[in-house]
């Protein structure tokens, strides 16, 4: 009446003759009602939807081959299933259907705050005050600013490349006092890219200068 089914394929031996023990119950009709045990066929090796049945299986027989013949299919008895009910049937697990499945509402988490002020102020006067004490040993370990002028063509690129520095600390200073990700890496992106190209050709034209022996 439901639609299912389960086959128990039977031997058959040379001879062609075949056996399936089913073990009946004492009190019932051996041709409408029959009761598995756990002698020789037992309840496990029924599949769950079968098992958990409110009305009586029917067993067919089927005898079939590849040929031409008409094959044998005939009602034999029905099958009732009784069950321990001191036992609980262990039904399985729903299976997963892919389809429309509650809303889920995101809880995100608040956006990271800044520290105190108080405490970026102390330690932006520390790095500051130690300029002085840079450009000083600067000094003493003999920089020539008259460098400068010698320069020529790569003084725009000397230029380009020490401001290309300070934008970027600038960008970095936005980024900690109100700036979000979104708008420090755009501006990020191009300062360090004018910062590369500069620089290269900096670099290159202080190289030749002290291959060359002027410094």
């Amino acid at each position: 009446m439901s639609g299912l089914e389960e086959s128990y394929p039977l031997a058959i031996k040379e001879s062609g003759k075949g056996e399936v023990k089913v073990v009946r119950q004492s009190n019932a009709n051996p041709r409408t009602s029959t009761a598995l045990t756990q002698l020789k066929q037992t309840q496990k090796d029924l599949p769950i939807q079968l098992l958990a049945a409110g009305v009586p299986l029917k067993a067919t027989l089927i005898l079939a081959s590849f040929g031409s013949s008409t094959p044998l299919n005939t009602v034999v008895f029905d099958l009732t299933v009784k069950r321990d009910p001191t036992i609980a049937l262990a039904m399985p697990e729903k299976p997963l259907r892919y389809g429309q499945l509650s809303e889920i509402h995101h809880i995100f988490r608040p956006d990271a705050k800044s520290g105190p002020k108080v405490f970026s102020l102390v330690f932006t006067l520390a790095v500051l005050a130690t300029v002085p004490v840079l450009l000083g040993a600067w000094m003493q370990v003999g920089a020539n600013v008259k460098h400068l002028s010698q320069l020529g063509s790569a003084g725009v690129s000397h230029l380009l490349f020490f401001g290309a520095l300070v934008a970027m600390e600038a960008i970095f200073f936005m980024y900690y006092a109100s700036w979000s990700l979104f708008q420090m890496l755009p501006a990020a992106a191009v300062v360090g890219a004018v910062a590369f190209f500069s620089g290269v050709k900096a670099l290159s034209e202080v190289q030749d200068r002290r291959l060359s022996g002027k410094r």
